[in-house]
């Protein structure tokens, strides 16, 4: 069983910015990798429009994001990753101050839609 969270963040509004976040993400940091893996996060995939990020990222039943969380403060391969990163990423204007990634609301699944009969 795996959980599912959907995340936004935003980037500079920057083309060349944009290009080179791209860039760092199409082979991330193999300590990087290791780490979310290490935590309990199965999958993760970041999708753009325009400078808007949202990132959908499925983890174990048990995945705890305060130990996440806590856990990638401790790592200081982890902590040049996000500094790095925070060059080119910006809290969206619904971001609580000193957040990054938030918590999108989910609104629509189609597999919680009932089925009706068309006769």
């Amino acid at each position: 069983m795996t959980r599912r969270f959907c995340q936004a963040l935003d980037l500079a509004d920057d083309p060349a910015l944009i290009e080179e976040y791209q860039r760092y993400h199409r082979e991330i940091w193999p300590e990087i990798t290791a780490h979310l893996r290490r935590y309990g996060i199965k999958e993760m995939d970041i999708y753009r429009l325009g400078n808007r990020l949202m990132m959908v990222m499925e983890t174990t039943e048990d995945f705890d994001s305060g130990l996440f969380e806590h856990r990638s403060l401790e790592d200081p391969k982890v902590c040049e990753w996000e500094a790095l990163m925070w060059k080119y990423q910006r809290p969206t204007p619904w971001t609580p101050a000193g957040e990054k990634w938030v918590e999108m609301e989910k609104i629509f699944s189609l597999a919680e839609q009932k089925s009706l009969s068309l006769l």
